[in-house]
C-alpha cells in the first residue's frame, strides 16, 4: 500500500487549516477519515473541502463514541437498530442516521463485491480470481479474497468491519494528533527542539522525507511515543476470552492465578444440561486490560501526567522497559492493525 492517499489529504489539510478558523480536532478528524477512506474504499468523503459535512461528521463520530459503551453491554440491540427505518432514525437522532446510511451503503458495496467475487471464483474453478484481486486492494477485496470462513464474508459482516476500521482509524488518530499539537505548542523548549529536528530533514516546506528517514530522528520519535502514551487513543477495556485453554498468570510476588477457559461452567436444568442454539450454555471468563491505567502508572512512568519526550531518550535499558509497557495499539493477535 503506497502513501499517495495520505500525501493527497495532507496537502488539503494544510491548505484548509490555514485558510479557516476552527478547532484543529475537526481538521484532524476530517483528514484522518478521508485518508482511511482512501485506503478502505479507494475514495474520500471530501470532508476537508466542506465545512458543513466536516462538522456533521465530527458530531456523528462523537455520538458513536458515546454509544459504544452501551452497545458493548447490550450487543443484541444493534441488529434492531440497523433495521430502524431511516425516517424514524432521522427524528430520533439525525447524526446517528448518517452512520446507518453509511452502513447501508457499505453493505450494498459489499454485496456487489461478493457477487462479483463468487462469479469469478466459479469461472476459475474455485480458485481466487486474478481479475478480482488485481488492481489497488481495498478493504472489500482484502476480506473477500482472504481465507476467512464464508460466514465472515457476508455483506453485513463486511460492512461492519469496514465501518469499524473507518471510525476507529479516524477518531483515535484525531485524538493523538490534537494532543501532539497542544503539548508541543504549550512548551517552547519542546517546540524549539522539535522544529530543529524537522528542519534538518525538511529543507523546504514542500519537502516530503521518506518514513525511514523520519523514524531515525530520535527526538521526533520520542515526541510521537509520548503523545501515544499520554493521549490513550482507546480508553475502553479490550476483553478477550481463551475458549479452549486455561491461562496461567503469575504476579511479581509469585502468586499464581489460573484463568479458566471459556466453558467455566455449564448451567443445568434439573439433571439435564441446558442447550442454547444447539450448544451448551456456558459462562465465559473474559480478561482485559485498561491502556490508560498502564500508561499513567507512576511505577512505570515517572510523573505520568507530564508530557516529557525526554523520557524516551534515556539509556537503552530504560527505553526498553518503557517500550515494554507502551501499549497504545494493544497487544497480541487482536492488536490494532493501524500500528504502522
Amino acid at each position: 500500500m503506497d502513501d499517495s492517499a495520505a500525501e493527497e489529504t495532507v496537502e488539503v489539510l494544510g491548505t484548509t487549516s490555514r485558510a479557516l478558523s476552527s478547532t484543529k480536532s475537526t481538521y484532524f478528524l476530517s483528514w484522518a477519515t478521508d485518508t482511511v477512506a482512501k485506503y478502505l474504499e479507494n475514495s474520500t468523503y471530501g470532508l476537508l473541502d466542506d465545512v458543513g459535512r466536516r462538522q456533521d461528521w465530527q458530531e456523528t463520530v462523537a455520538q458513536v463514541v458515546e454509544l459504544t459503551p452501551l452497545v458493548k453491554q447490550f450487543p443484541f440491540c444493534m441488529p434492531f437498530v440497523l433495521k430502524v427505518p431511516g425516517w424514524i432514525m432521522r427524528i430520533l437522532s439525525p447524526k446517528m442516521n448518517l452512520v446507518l446510511l453509511m452502513h447501508k451503503r457499505m453493505r450494498s458495496t459489499a454485496q456487489q463485491y461478493l457477487t462479483l467475487h463468487l462469479a469469478e471464483k466459479k469461472d476459475t474453478g474455485g480458485e481466487n480470481p486474478e481479475k478480482f484481486s488485481s488492481g489497488r486492494i481495498d478493504a472489500y477485496r482484502a476480506i473477500l479474497s482472504s481465507t476467512l470462513p464464508d460466514i465472515d464474508k457476508e455483506p453485513d459482516r463486511v460492512a461492519q468491519e469496514v465501518l469499524t476500521l473507518l471510525v476507529g482509524g479516524s477518531a483515535t488518530t484525531m485524538r493523538v494528533m490534537t494532543r501532539i499539537v497542544y503539548h508541543v505548542n504549550s512548551d517552547p523548549g519542546i517546540l524549539s527542539r522539535l522544529t530543529e529536528t524537522l528542519d534538518a530533514v525538511m529543507i523546504t516546506a514542500a519537502a516530503n522525507p521518506e518514513l525511514e528517514i523520519l523514524e531515525k530522528q530520535e527526538y521526533l520519535v520520542a515526541v510521537v511515543k509520548e503523545s501515544l502514551r499520554i493521549a490513550t487513543a482507546l480508553t475502553a477495556r479490550l476483553p478477550l476470552v481463551s475458549p479452549l485453554k486455561a491461562l496461567l498468570y503469575t504476579q511479581d510476588n509469585g502468586t499464581e492465578w489460573v484463568i479458566p477457559a471459556g466453558p467455566a461452567a455449564v448451567l443445568y436444568v434439573g439433571r439435564k444440561p441446558k442447550y442454547a442454539m444447539g450448544t451448551l450454555t456456558r459462562m465465559q471468563t473474559p480478561t482485559s486490560m485498561s491502556i490508560s491505567r498502564i500508561h499513567m502508572d507512576p511505577n512505570i512512568y515517572v510523573d505520568p501526567y507530564d508530557f516529557r519526550p525526554e523520557r524516551w531518550l534515556g539509556v537503552s535499558t530504560q527505553r526498553s522497559l518503557l517500550d515494554q509497557w507502551l501499549v497504545p495499539f494493544g497487544r497480541g493477535a487482536r492488536m490494532c492493525v493501524g500500528q504502522k
